[in-house]
């Protein structure tokens, strides 16, 4: 296989760049719903928490609402609140990803020959990498670049 990075400069080769940019036109969607996930996981779980405190507070008219805070019913539905939605958070990811992944295998890979999920983070580390002003941040940036160049099988 013809090395497609070249080694000098780490820049991608023309063609991969033209596929890169049209697979992430077509699962900018799943994008979108990974934001609104990522989103949606501390407001959940802040409403989680304070939903059961207010209904304390409107709904039983205790003097003491921290009396009822301690009360088993009110620990259990926060609890259940907060795994609930970061089940329901995380299983929108994991579907994400997993479509992601499809569109990649099946549209993509015959062509490139690569997974262009993994070619659209190497290519986002290198431009990451490059515009990097501490030797830090650039030497991170390069150990997933090396990474990423090894899940593709180029290293």
């Amino acid at each position: 296989m013809e090395p497609l990075l070249k080694e000098h400069d780490e820049k991608l080769d023309q063609r991969l760049q033209g596929l890169l940019d049209q697979f992430e036109h077509d699962v900018e969607p799943y994008d979108r719903l990974s934001a609104i996930s990522m989103i949606a996981t501390p407001f959940g779980v802040i409403i989680s928490i304070f939903l059961p405190l207010l209904s304390i507070q409107y709904l039983f008219h205790n003097n003491n609402p921290y009396a009822s805070i301690g009360s088993s019913s009110t620990i259990y539905c926060t609890i259940v609140g907060i795994l609930i939605t970061i089940c329901v958070t995380k299983l929108l990811l994991f579907y994400v990803d997993h479509k992601k992944h499809q569109i990649s295998r099946v549209k993509y890979k015959p062509i490139a020959g690569v997974c262009m999920c993994d070619l659209s983070q190497l290519r986002a580390h290198i431009n990451k990498m490059d515009k990097s002003k501490t030797m830090g941040e650039r030497m991170r940036h390069a150990k997933l670049v090396n990474y990423y160049r090894h899940q593709i099988g180029w290293k």
